[in-house]
């Protein structure tokens, strides 16, 4: 007994370690270098001299007059709580690119601001464009323009549109605006991301792709006359690589060609070149499509609902004909076997059952969330507010009360993998495939301390003196790993 004891005991000083391990994993670098081969002189997030001024960063040249952005974005009108690059410049306002993403012949950005004014020039919405547009939330951003009319000045984001769902996946952009009105130009920063309700905000995963698929949607725009790269010297983090995306618009008057013209690539480049270029975004837009785009009912889908139940038939018709004699159906044997089998065992149906449910509840969480958010989209405060607990607590409550019976070290490998499969599932479901290292480990820190939990569910009804003290070490430490993200970062 004690034994086992000190080999769960050491599970979870093996999770601690891991747990203060990610404090030292190192985060991307912002430091990128130029075409030059010289450093650049963004720094990571905090300064080890102070504060940083205009003078202790980069801005690059935007527009024809001169005016000079810093490519990056920021939590607050500081350089120093910088978040992510801007990876593409469109020289035009915001509500000109705003109806151009929405208006294209297969546009599904969702707009994530009301705050915008409609371009008169530009293509009007027809019945052919199928992208259901509603008002939601996002987080503000600023960045940093020098001008020469009014100097520098910190500017927030004019608009925000997204691709796919607010507590599931999507591709996010934000949009600021520059410029003079005969000169105006628009900074996005795109990014791929996805609600994480251990953080209770998003994770970012991607820049390069979301950058490629906008790329591709204004490529198809036939009041584009150049889409070209230039260096910003500002990669270095998560898949950054430093190179902006430019694109140059023409007159407003070419998005007004009749329908059949739509289909013809701008003058300025071939259309085998055109072509290439949106097919090289084309997965990553396809993957956007069945990743963040709502649920359907297709056939496949029917068939493989059919498929499912057909496969539940045939088992419970193999179960009932191993308890059937050879000579005829006897239900009295059916159910005598039955009550003497390991299915009727308590203990084995609580493992079940602790494994089914720990395994479905990220899963059922996300799919509330996400139906909240088709009823009431502009309220993510509210959802989160309302479903957070449900997943904070609900793990405990069943890791206590649901084992009984067996040996501690099989409800801890029970409470391990039953979650561990239900948070890969949750990733499945919304098509995340890459995440960061330290959310890696804190996950299993997570199910270390739920595996805790679990064991001493079982001691503490298996005892005659119920051990408290126990109980409430392994609480604080499930509090401990959900405070972790939320107020230090992980």
């Amino acid at each position: 007994m004690a034994s086992r004891l000190g080999a769960v005991e050491g599970l979870v000083v093996l999770g601690l370690v891991l747990l203060v391990a990610t404090t030292a994993v190192p985060t991307a670098s912002v430091v990128d270098f130029d075409a030059r081969g010289g450093g650049s002189t963004v720094a990571a997030a905090s300064a080890p001299n102070g504060p940083k001024s205009v003078d202790d960063v980069r801005l690059v040249a935007v527009g024809e007059r001169g005016d000079r952005l810093w490519p990056f974005t920021s939590r607050d009108r500081s350089f120093d709580s910088l978040t992510l690059p801007v990876n593409l410049v469109v020289e035009g306002n915001p509500a000109r690119v705003r109806s151009l993403l929405l208006y294209s012949r297969d546009a599904t950005w969702d707009e994530t601001n009301e705050s915008w004014q409609q371009a008169s020039a530009e293509q009007a919405p027809t019945d052919e464009v199928d992208a259901p547009w509603g008002a939601a939330t996002g987080a503000d951003r600023f960045t940093f323009v020098d001008t020469a009319d009014s100097g520098g000045l910190w500017i927030a984001e004019s608009m925000q549109l997204h691709d796919g769902t607010y507590f599931g996946s999507r591709i996010h952009l934000r949009l600021y605006g520059g410029g003079a009105p005969d000169d105006s130009w628009t900074a996005i920063q795109a990014h791929r991301d996805y609600w994480d309700w251990f953080r209770l905000r998003h994770t970012v995963t991607s820049l390069a792709g979301p950058q490629h698929v906008v790329e591709r949607d204004l490529l198809r725009q036939p009041t584009v006359v150049d889409v070209r790269r230039e260096r910003f010297a500002n990669g270095g983090i998560i898949d950054a690589d430093g190179w902006v995306s430019v694109v140059e618009l023409g007159p407003p008057q070419l998005s007004t060609l009749p329908k059949e013209d739509l289909r013809r690539p701008a003058t300025v480049e071939s259309a085998t070149d055109r072509g290439d270029a949106a097919a090289r975004a084309d997965p990553e837009r396809d993957a956007a499509a069945s990743a963040l785009g709502p649920p359907t009912t297709t056939a496949a889908g029917v068939g493989n609902a059919l498929s499912i139940l057909a496969v539940v038939f045939v088992g419970v018709g193999g179960l009932a004909a191993l308890f059937t004699r050879r000579d005829g159906m006897d239900m009295g044997v059916v159910v005598e076997r039955l009550r003497w089998s390991r299915l009727a065992d308590y203990r084995f149906q609580r493992g079940v059952a602790l494994f089914v449910a720990l395994a479905a509840l990220p899963l059922l969480v996300r799919s509330a969330a996400l139906g909240f958010e088709s009823v009431v989209p502009n309220h993510p405060k509210v959802v989160a507010g309302l479903l957070y607990p449900v997943f904070a607590a609900a793990p405990v409550v069943l890791a206590v009360r649901l084992p009984r019976g067996y040996r501690p070290e099989l409800w801890f490998g029970v409470a391990f993998v039953g979650y561990g499969v239900g948070l890969v599932a949750d990733f499945a479901s919304i098509q995340v495939a890459v995440v960061p290292v330290e959310i890696v480990l804190h996950r299993f820190a997570v199910l270390v301390a739920l595996g805790a939990l679990a064991v001493v569910g079982q001691r503490r009804f298996e005892s005659s003196s119920p051990r408290r003290t126990a109980l409430s070490a392994a609480v604080c430490l499930w509090v401990l790993l959900l405070a972790w993200p939320l107020f230090l970062g992980v």
